[in-house]
């Protein structure tokens, strides 16, 4: 028995130690990876009439693109960015590389280049980092007639779509800025757009910002809460497509266009929803504007909406003059009126010379807010406030003086503004403090 146990260890011990030549792949690492390459590669340019695409950025919305690459590693493209970029069809380079997986890189200039673009002046993103985008982006999968890759550092998806040629044609054509002018251009006149879902008892307010690619649906629900849902766009040869779709009440738009004369919503399963206007407001402001409702804030940007009539642009004007007489020359980069908290207002202001960092100035107020009417109270004023108070003498004037509001819409015909709420005085509504509601 002895003699049989020495055996089969003996026969055991010989058979762990022979090599494993067993291979958990059929290829090679070298091999894997230069598949994964050609996959893409192959792809790519195997799309006879190119690819119309989308991109989502970390600081705005959706932006929208058609692409035809080429064996050459060059590649046509136009995007949605602005009038220049839908008209004129630009030519670049891209390479597909790994960098720890198949990698598309474009590696000159192009429109897609502008969305990351560090300096402000290019097309208005963040100094140093532009609208959060990438010109790298990694191979994730092909979804049928799409390919999907995302952004090497911020993350944002890159969805192409196989064109057709009549899609083709009109990317390339008149026909693509066309239906942008045409869905910008139907809000003209348009203040208070509403759509209505079965199942909500109360309209559905909507709201396109196409300096952001953003669009919003708010309204109250059956149990009297506000509601508000966003989601970024990006233009198409034909209508718009909402990113990622947005939810109200288990119903999922997905797209929208203008037919025959009208703006219509399409939801994912196909129902068409037609905006509707009314001649009031669909949510009053008050519901809207608190420090803890969906809008805390006025926001004036770096560049102020123009074409609105109020007393309060003297005001800005006049604090503008004396920021450009200084030395060196300084001017309002924007204004923010904030509802800091349930009794507290700032009125944060941020100025400077040119290309250099912002000097920022608070104003602290008290409030009480009722029916719509805001009354501010005891002003104080931060040591750089105070610092510029000359250049700031107007402003803060105005809101030392009958600083007793009535906040309400600013109402305008300028197109394609975003919601503008304003601070109406009560002893001249002709005068009004107005910004962006944030």
């Amino acid at each position: 028995m002895k003699k049989l146990l020495y055996l089969l260890a003996a026969v055991l011990f010989t058979t762990s130690c022979k090599k494993d030549d067993t291979k958990i792949f059929e290829e090679t690492p070298e091999e894997r990876m230069s598949a994964r390459i050609d996959t893409l590669n192959n792809a790519l340019n195997g799309a006879p009439n190119g690819w119309h695409a989308y991109l989502t950025t970390g600081v705005k919305g959706g932006y929208g693109f058609y692409m035809d690459f080429k064996p050459s590693q060059s590649i046509t493209m136009v995007a949605d960015l602005d009038s220049e970029s839908a008209t004129k069809p630009s030519t670049s380079t891209y390479r597909i590389k790994w960098v720890m997986n198949a990698t598309l890189i474009f590696d000159t200039y192009n429109y897609i280049s502008k969305l990351q673009d560090p300096n402000p002046a290019v097309y208005g993103g963040i100094a140093g980092s532009g609208l959060q985008s990438d010109v790298e982006f990694e191979y994730q999968r092909i979804n049928g007639d799409s390919i999907i890759l995302r952004g090497f550092k911020y993350k944002n998806d890159l969805v192409l779509i196989k064109a057709t040629v009549d899609q083709k044609n009109r990317y390339l054509s008149a026909a693509y800025k066309a239906n942008i002018d045409a869905l910008n251009n139907y809000f003209n006149g348009k203040s208070y757009n509403y759509v209505t879902i079965p199942g909500l008892n109360n309209k559905v307010q909507f709201l396109l910002d196409n300096a952001n690619k953003i669009i919003t649906l708010q309204y109250s629900d059956n149990n009297g809460n506000v509601v508000k849902v966003t989601g970024k766009y990006n233009y198409e040869d034909q209508g718009l497509n909402i990113i990622d779709g947005i939810v109200v009440n288990g119903v999922t738009f997905v797209r929208a266009a203008i037919e025959n004369g009208a703006f219509v919503l399409y939801a994912a399963d196909g129902t068409r929803y037609v905006l509707q206007q009314s001649s009031v407001p669909i949510l009053l402001m008050q519901n809207l504007f608190a420090y803890n409702g969906l809008y805390k804030e006025l926001y004036i940007p770096p560049n102020p909406p123009t074409g609105i009539n109020s007393g309060f642009n003297a005001v800005y004007l006049a604090c503008q003059t004396k920021f450009a007489q200084m030395n060196p020359p300084r001017s309002i980069v924007d204004i923010r009126f904030l509802l800091a908290s349930s009794n507290t207002v700032q009125l944060i202001t941020r100025n400077g010379p040119a290309n250099t960092a912002p000097f920022t100035a608070i104003a602290t107020y008290n409030f009480t807010y009722a029916n719509g009417i805001l009354t501010l109270s005891n002003p104080s004023y931060d040591g750089n406030w105070t610092q510029r108070s000359n250049e700031y003498a107007a402003l803060q004037n105005y809101f030392a003086t009958d600083a007793v509001f009535k906040v309400d819409y600013v109402v305008t015909n300028i197109p394609n503004l975003p919601l503008i709420g304003g601070l109406y005085k009560v002893s001249d509504n002709t005068s009004f403090f107005y910004g962006v509601l944030r």
